[in-house]
């Protein structure tokens, strides 16, 4: 059966010129001036495929968000910021686990009250950086995302205060394991729970405007994997908890936990991609077909 190859929208442009500075899809050569229904002259892509790629109208069907470029800043620093925090505290929490479970003298500086505050310090950071958004769902400038933001927020806030008061619990010699069980894993992971419930929230519906974050859904680390992660961090931390140090029910929970923690590593540095996604998206949006193309005279 012979089948007509000829993209739908080869019939719309085919009397359009290229009215604007467009680079070619394979080469990169600049396409303005010539036939929309053309191919490249340097490479003999057809033009229209480049203009499909550049064009995107599920974008342009969404509401519009005012100071998008704002909006973009404030969710890299959120991420950038999280990931620091996350980071460090997992390096703290891991620089205090038995020097049997094998871990490196690298990992043991961390032990240090200083990086608790540095910790601490990048979550209130991110906190900070969340309130541009804030202030403009409560305007009404952002709409659809006060839940997530909300959530997001009393996260970070929750994560930043948590890990400032367990600066005398972790590094001040106490000897209680179900305070330090409590401090080091149990409530933090309820605060990062919070956060990347309101994240799941927020992030999708400003990702939306992104071509290459809703081409991404199936293959981008998603926030219910980064919950699952911090159900198996506390498991590592309880089995680590209520054995002898020397047990193989130790060495397991540290498995489980150095598992468990580089999913949730890795799930951040996904974030941080798909907020810079999201962020070129919002400040610089794809045109129109009507700013790309112009009749021909």
């Amino acid at each position: 059966m012979h089948l007509n190859q000829e993209s739908p929208i080869a019939n719309q442009i085919k009397d359009m010129v290229v009215n604007r500075q467009l680079s070619c899809a394979r080469c990169g050569y600049d396409l303005k001036s010539l036939s929309a229904g053309g191919n490249c002259p340097e490479c003999g892509e057809p033009i229209r495929l480049t203009i499909i790629d550049t064009v995107d109208p599920a974008a342009r069907r969404l509401a519009s968000i005012e100071r998008p470029q704002v909006t973009g800043n404030s969710l890299v620093c959120v991420s950038v910021f999280l990931f620091l925090a996350v980071a460090i505290a997992v390096l703290v929490l891991l620089s205090r686990a038995p020097q049997s479970l094998l871990i490196t003298n690298v990992i043991q500086t961390f032990n240090d009250p200083i990086w608790i505050w540095i910790s601490s310090g990048s979550s209130g950071l991110a906190f900070v950086s969340l309130i541009p958004i804030m202030w403009m769902c409560r305007c009404g400038l952002v709409q659809g995302c006060r839940l997530g933001v909300a959530l997001t927020g009393s996260g970070l806030l929750s994560f930043s205060i948590l890990m400032g008061a367990s600066r005398w619990v972790l590094l001040g010699g106490k000897d209680n394991g179900v305070v330090l069980l409590l401090f080091d894993s149990l409530l933090p992971a309820v605060a990062l729970s919070v956060i990347f419930i309101g994240l799941r929230r927020l992030v999708p519906r400003l990702g939306q405007r992104s071509r290459e974050f809703r081409l991404a859904q199936g293959s981008r680390q998603r926030m219910n994997d980064l919950l699952a992660a911090l159900v198996f961090v506390i498991i590592g931390r309880t089995l680590i908890s209520i054995s002898s140090l020397d047990s193989n029910l130790a060495t397991l929970g540290m498995i489980i936990m150095v598992l468990s923690i580089s999913l949730i590593i890795v799930g951040l540095l996904y974030l941080i991609r798909n907020t810079l996604w999201i962020r070129s998206a919002l400040c610089s949006p794809p045109p129109s077909l009507g700013q790309l193309l112009k009749p021909k005279t």
